[in-house]
């Protein structure tokens, strides 16, 4: 199926009230839990914790996910898994200021946790604590494994902050780690339009069209590349 370009709407380009699919279309859900990071949770927990990522990552039940995670956490405040998915709610919820103290919470008890450095990154910037997010992009760069949504999701916050360089490495990164994943090449393509590379970008995206990743229409009907690339089919 081709990819839509409504699916890689960057979180750190939007107003609050639409980041509801914030952290569900760049991440393509909530990752397997940290091996640091991992608490041992009751039955019951367990089962509210499962609940409330898959009412999340269905996009239409932030307030039931928000219901569920909230239990978890009542049992056990520490929890750093049930803290990244909450703030990841919150964020959807567009209460920004409430999801950076959640993430704030996850990185002081697991610092080298690259997603909740990562959500840190995005929280801090929504909040417009451009010091606080760049100093978590870095960290989070440091130590996140090499899964192709956060590193996607690491080159949108850098490119957010104008850290181009980091932006760029960072997607060419998340395409060598999958060639076949659409988000990671129209992230590198979005970096080089930016940068005033245009027929980089173009290139990007024709290659895109050519592997069936993406359609001719799709690219169309995303402004910031449209602008660049019907001239260049026109030619």
């Amino acid at each position: 199926m081709l990819f839509q370009f409504n699916h890689i709407v960057s979180p750190l380009n939007t107003a609050s009230g639409a980041v509801a699919m914030l952290l569900i279309a760049l991440l393509g859900g909530i990752s397997t839990p940290n091996a640091q990071a991992q608490t041992v949770q009751s039955a019951d927990t367990k089962v509210q914790f499962h609940r409330a990522r898959t009412a999340f990552e269905s996009g239409n039940s932030l307030l039931e996910a928000k219901a569920r995670i909230d239990r978890v956490l009542k049992e056990d405040p520490e929890d750093v898994e049930a803290l990244k998915l909450r703030s990841s709610i919150l964020m959807g919820l567009g209460r920004k200021e409430d999801a950076i103290d959640d993430a704030i919470f996850a990185t002081r008890l697991a610092p080298k946790d690259g997603e909740a450095q990562l959500l840190l990154c995005e929280t801090a910037y929504a909040n417009e604590n451009m010091p606080l997010a760049s100093e978590a992009l870095k960290n989070a760069t440091d130590v996140m494994a090499k899964q192709v949504n956060w590193l996607v999701r690491l080159s949108v916050c850098a490119l957010s902050l104008g850290d181009t360089h980091r932006a760029e490495s960072l997607a060419r990164t998340a395409v060598a780690a999958n060639d076949l994943e659409p988000k990671a090449h129209i992230q590198l393509a979005r970096i080089f339009a930016r940068s005033g590379r245009n027929q980089d970008a173009i290139s990007v995206l024709n290659k895109m069209v050519s592997n069936a990743l993406v359609s001719e229409k799709a690219i169309l009907q995303d402004a910031e590349f449209a602008a660049i690339y019907a001239p260049a089919k026109n030619r």
